[in-house]
């Protein structure tokens, strides 16, 4: 990604976040270029509509947001240390989550919101040009027009696709949104306009006579062609389908046909864009991996080895070491005895393993940094199949999947109960997916009543955000709340 990218898109964020701040502020600014200035040139209109994958992607794996307290109050990853909001949302029993703007650690939370925000009206921006008609044609004359459509409504999707994840509502904002009369909606709604354009994306790749590939610098170190971002439109819809429930009622009403249906045209190579260092970083793979910052919850090798603990040792010693017969235990993960984390705080945040399948350089940052992997659309897949009673079709892909080649495990049997095989789907997402896409282990306890009695299900629209609108401060979380709908009333520890 060149820095003109980068520029160009935080001067237009920020221009259009003024913009719609002067709308209820009623305060006009002289001397910043207005949006017809600043969209005038085909050529700027293209970069920023490149700049969009970029955008995303930093915003989801950032430490200023939401995805690493996510990933421990799932209980995958643990760490005791306060950095984006861990101790405070993984501590046992759970709390109220503050949302208040004093909040030492608000701008983490607020960040993240405004980000998908931000690259949203841009996207939204570059598809008003474009339907009024602007052609885009880039330095070798090629016409890039189809192309810049197909890319600013694949990010229009995945912004609304992870507001409606993340957050209990949002403002469904698309091309020529009123500022002056949105209001917040619902959460399934949201994912639902979050589908819609994402199946936009998938009607312009195949429009007659469209043919393009994307730049390298758009998914970093990978071409995508029109054919490969409609499988990539395809698989992301899929995983909002399927992440969206917030307790089991609601999984319980999920479309399987209509999951099958995305699924089975998704993505047929991991979407892993390469992290150089220099202008694509994972902050989240970097925290996440470094030495002595985070381990391995204790339920996931629980789940590898029943014979280990699934947590901790209150008394702090470490339990013998697990011998799962996953293969993966092997090659993905390393035992270390020491815990440098405050005991003080809690020894059921410590743990012994951590994990080293993506091993990307403190120093360096480098490598690719996998968010999509064709194994969880295989899940997706099998997991459709699953509800929909064809067992032996689940079985075959669990048997031509991550479980056996990498795994090295028994294949499963046909005559295996429906409750069986959903258990090593689960399984398999718990195991194969670790440290790829945003929030799926939360998504995937969530939706299954899993998550720890009193774990917030959503984050509230920040209290930042609310107080500039004017709307009434809330918050979820904590044991006294645990209602099933904002906040857990279930739980995995096995005694529960």
């Amino acid at each position: 990604m060149n820095q003109k990218i980068i520029q160009i898109s935080f001067f237009v964020a920020l221009m259009f976040l003024f913009e719609a701040c002067s709308k209820d502020l009623e305060v006009e600014n002289k001397n910043d270029p207005d949006r017809e200035t600043a969209l005038s040139d085909p050529l700027d209109v293209r970069t920023i509509g490149i700049s969009g994958f970029y955008n995303w992607f930093m915003a989801n794996n950032s430490s200023i947001s939401p995805r690493i307290a996510m990933w421990v109050m799932a209980d995958q990853g643990t760490c005791s240390w306060a950095n984006s909001g861990m101790y405070h949302l993984s501590s046992e029993p759970r709390v109220t989550f503050n949302n208040s703007v004093t909040y030492t650690y608000a701008n983490i939370f607020e960040t993240y919101y405004g980000d998908l925000y931000a690259n949203l009206m841009m996207m939204n921006s570059v598809l008003e040009k474009l339907h009024e008609g602007m052609i885009i044609i880039n330095d070798e004359g090629q016409d890039d027009t189809e192309m810049i459509r197909a890319a600013s409504y694949f990010i229009q999707g995945l912004s609304l696709g992870y507001l409606g994840l993340v957050y209990d509502k949002a403002f469904i904002m698309k091309e020529y949104t009123d500022f002056n009369t949105v209001t917040p909606s619902p959460y399934l709604d949201v994912i639902e306009a979050a589908i819609v354009s994402l199946d936009s994306v998938v009607k312009i790749c195949n429009k007659p006579g469209v043919s393009f590939i994307l730049p390298v610098n758009y998914i970093n170190g990978s071409e995508y062609s029109n054919d490969e971002l409609e499988e990539l439109a395809n698989s992301f819809a899929t995983r909002f389908l399927v992440y969206a429930p917030r307790n089991k009622a609601e999984n319980d009403q999920i479309d399987w046909n209509r999951v099958l249906t995305y699924a089975n045209d998704g993505l047929t190579k991991d979407l892993a864009p390469y992290m150089d260092g220099s202008n694509w970083n994972s902050w989240f793979r970097h925290y996440t991996v470094r030495p002595g910052w985070a381990r391995i919850d204790c339920r996931i090798i629980n789940l590898m080895d029943p014979n280990y603990p699934w947590r901790f040792p209150d008394n702090g010693q470490n339990p013998q070491q697990a011998d799962p017969d996953d293969k993966r235990f092997d090659i993905d993960f390393v035992y270390s005895a020491q815990n440098n984390m405050k005991p003080e705080r809690g020894y059921y945040h410590y743990s012994n393993y951590e994990y080293v399948r993506y091993p990307l350089s403190i120093s360096t940052n480098t490598g690719e940094s996998p968010d999509y992997l064709v194994a969880e659309n295989d899940l997706f897949r099998a997991e459709a199949l699953t509800n929909l009673g064809d067992i032996a079709g689940a079985v075959q892909l669990i048997n031509e999947g991550t479980r056996v080649t990498r795994g090295d495990l028994v294949p499963l049997n046909e005559n295996i109960s429906r409750e069986e095989l959903l258990e090593a789907i689960y399984y398999e997402r718990d195991i194969e997916l670790i440290q790829t896409g945003f929030g799926i282990a939360f998504f995937d306890m969530r939706r299954r009543d899993m998550l720890q009695y009193g774990t917030m299900l959503h984050f509230p629209i920040p209290g930042k955000d609310l107080m500039a609108m004017e709307l009434p401060e809330y918050t979820f979380g904590g044991e006294a709340n645990a209602d099933g709908i904002n906040t857990s009333n279930g739980g995995w520890f096995p005694e529960k």
